[in-house]
């Protein structure tokens, strides 16, 4: 598989048949669902819980999502789903990508960017993201 970071964050997934639709392939809103549990998943592997984002009254939401599907998947497809974070765009502000492989040919069949802003629990609004929030990546970035 070609990846287009050095270092991502992988999940192995086979295409389960709740996540295909009328034209017998995966559908388009799955691969959104895809990139909620492996953002959450990276985050709790380098020991960012919920415990921790309430500690530090603050979070990452999203802004934007820009999705582009390359390849359609089917029913038992083994795919790898891989992610990773940039440096912040700016204090507020970072992205995570996201591609999606098949295992049996090593295509990409998917990839996305999503602009994540930093808030306040308090008051929602946007306010610089913590140390404790980046460094964790560090190490993949």
């Amino acid at each position: 598989m070609r990846w287009q970071h050095p270092n991502p964050f992988i999940l192995k997934h086979t295409v389960l048949e709740k996540e295909i639709d009328h034209l017998n392939h995966v559908n388009n809103k799955i691969y959104l669902e895809w990139m909620e549990h492996i953002s959450w998943q990276h985050s709790l592997s380098v020991g960012i819980d919920a415990e921790k984002i309430k500690s530090l009254g603050k979070i990452m939401v999203i802004a934007r999502h820009e999705m582009n599907y390359h390849a359609e998947c089917y029913l038992d497809e083994n795919l790898h789903i891989g992610t990773w974070v940039t440096r912040p765009l700016s204090p507020k502000k970072r992205e995570r990508l996201y591609q999606v492989t098949r295992e049996r040919d090593g295509k990409t069949v998917f990839t996305a960017k999503t602009l994540w802003v930093c808030i306040n629990l308090t008051d929602h609004k946007p306010t610089p993201i913590p140390q404790a929030l980046i460094t964790p990546y560090q190490t993949q970035i």
